[in-house]
C-alpha cells in the first residue's frame, strides 16, 4: 500500500502493510532560506522542541551539541497523565547534507531511524525526512501503523513544517 499526498506546501508518501512490521514514511518540503542556515537550525538543540505539535508534549530532556555521531537525544513524551521516553542516538553525521537518528533505548517504537537530508536549490533548501519504524506490540501494533503512519505522521511532519517556515519568516 502506498499513498502519496502532495500539494504546494509539502509532499508526502508512507508505505505500509498492515500485515509487515516495517513501514516507512517520508516528507519534502521547500524553505526559503539558504542551506547552512536551515542546517544551523536543525543542529541546534533548542529548535526541536520548537517545531513540534503541541499534542503529544515534548520535552528534550538531552541533545548533545554539536551534533555529531554518537550525540544522545533524550526526549519525553507527555500525553495527560501518561510520559514516554525516547532515547535516541545520532548514529549518522554529514555536516551540512545529513544527519541520520535511531531508536537505541526506551521509546515509543519497536524500532526507529530517521534521515533528515538537506539540499540547496537555489537560494532555497529542500527539507528531506525519510523514517524507517515499526510499532510495538506485534499485531496490535501493526493495526497501529495505518493510523499513526497514515494520519498521524502527516499530521506531525504538517506541523512541524509549518512552524519551520513560520521560525524561519520570522527571523529573517
Amino acid at each position: 500500500m502506498e499513498t502519496i499526498c502532495a500539494g504546494a506546501a509539502g509532499a508526502y508518501r508512507f508505505q505500509g502493510i498492515p500485515a509487515v512490521k516495517q513501514s516507512t514514511f517520508d516528507s519534502a518540503f521547500v524553505l526559503a532560506a539558504p542551506i547552512e542556515a536551515v542546517w544551523a537550525f536543525h543542529a541546534d538543540p533548542a529548535m526541536l522542541a520548537k517545531v513540534m505539535p503541541s499534542m503529544p508534549r515534548l520535552r528534550v530532556a538531552r541533545f548533545d551539541a554539536p551534533l555529531q555521531a554518537g550525540s544522545a537525544i533524550h526526549l519525553e513524551l507527555s500525553l495527560g497523565p501518561f510520559r514516554q521516553p525516547w532515547e535516541l542516538t545520532v548514529v549518522e553525521v554529514a555536516p551540512g547534507r545529513q544527519f541520520v537518528d535511531r531508536q537505541t533505548g526506551r521509546g515509543p517504537m519497536a524500532s526507529w531511524r530517521h534521515t533528515h537530508a538537506f539540499e540547496a536549490v537555489g537560494e532555497s533548501t529542500r527539507v528531506i525526512d525519510h523514517i524507517e519504524y515499526a510499532l510495538p506490540l506485534g499485531v496490535l501494533g501493526r493495526a497501529a501503523a495505518a493510523l499513526f503512519g497514515g494520519f498521524g505522521m502527516r499530521m506531525l511532519f504538517a506541523v512541524r513544517r509549518r512552524k519551520t517556515a513560520a521560525w524561519f519568516a520570522a527571523h529573517r
